[in-house]
């Protein structure tokens, strides 16, 4: 089988763990996922089966929409309720417009610190690798482009005050490190108690199948084709040399027909409809003939063994 699978992740549910079980349902052997969930959160996590997997870059790098509940007056290791807690402070006279205050100052282009335990590589290791063996991090910024922080209250709990936030970033992006940094920017710490990922790119959640339904129920309704699940993207139909040439990853020449200006990824499909490559804009020093090179080529399972373009 070759689809993708958008699963609403269970909390408690690594997302590897998710792609076992949508791996025995479906009877594959190869799975793999667009954009990881920490166990604690819930929500899109798209599951990709068979040459779908050679997609999970692109399905995965869309704009991203979360629920955060943030417990206010608390830092933890991980910057999250299951971590290790490092600072306590009072937070009992925190109002909504201090929280506002705070998240403002990181919406747009911003830099930031990846939380310590993240899978954020340097000097050739995961972050969390040196944090799970009591190893100070190397220090690591990313850009990061959020596009909003929506405050939608502050709720009294057992544990103490919760800020309800609605966030909307891009890919790449710590929803942890942003409550860690709200936090900080207040002066009492916040950590994230509960994160709901409720869009990746075009996957919402209310379209995601549950873990017990695809359990029960199969794949069936749930599972989206290659072509489906790439609708999004802007599509060059070709015609049969020119697919052919595609589906062998060759470079695409200037004047095909349909193909306009490039200057990001698009699809390729045959005559059919099928989807059969992923293409990009010609690189740097190509001769003035190509127009797009091939980033990725999903081929019928008989065109041979090499899938991806060199």
């Amino acid at each position: 089988m070759d689809a993708v699978v958008p699963v609403d992740k269970p909390a408690g549910w690594t997302s590897r763990q998710v792609c076992r079980v949508v791996a025995g349902v479906a009877g594959a052997r190869k799975t793999g996922h667009a954009g990881t969930l920490d166990p604690l959160a819930t929500g899109v996590l798209i599951v990709c089966v068979g040459r779908a997997t050679l997609l999970t870059s692109y399905l995965g790098g869309g704009t991203k929409r979360y629920r955060v509940r943030a417990l206010l007056g608390v830092e933890t290791d991980s910057c999250d309720i299951e971590g290790k807690v490092t600072e306590t402070a009072d937070a009992s006279g925190i109002d909504v417009d201090a929280v506002r205050g705070a998240a403002a100052g990181l919406c747009g282009r911003t830099v930031q610190v990846p939380p310590a335990y993240s899978a954020v590589r340097s000097g050739g290791r995961r972050l969390y690798e040196y944090a799970r063996q009591g190893l100070e991090p190397p220090f690591v910024e990313r850009e990061i482009s959020v596009e909003s922080i929506v405050v939608e209250g502050i709720d009294r709990g057992a544990s103490g005050p919760e800020a309800v936030l609605d966030i909307t970033c891009g890919p790449g992006t710590y929803v942890r490190g942003l409550v860690r940094d709200i936090g900080r920017t207040l002066g009492c710490g916040a950590t994230v108690a509960a994160l709901r990922r409720v869009r990746s790119g075009e996957f919402l959640v209310e379209n995601c199948g549950a873990i017990a339904v695809l359990e029960s129920s199969g794949l069936e309704g749930h599972a989206l084709s290659l072509e489906d699940a790439t609708a999004w993207m802007p599509t060059l139909c070709t015609p049969g040399d020119a697919a052919l040439a595609a589906s062998m990853g060759k470079p695409l020449p200037v004047g095909i027909e349909g193909m306009g200006p490039v200057d990001g990824a698009f699809r390729v499909l045959d005559p059919q409809g099928r989807l059969i490559a992923l293409y990009g804009p010609a690189r740097e020093g190509d001769e003035d003939w190509i127009a797009a090179r091939a980033l990725r080529v999903l081929r019928p399972h008989n065109a041979g063994e090499n899938d991806e373009a060199a």
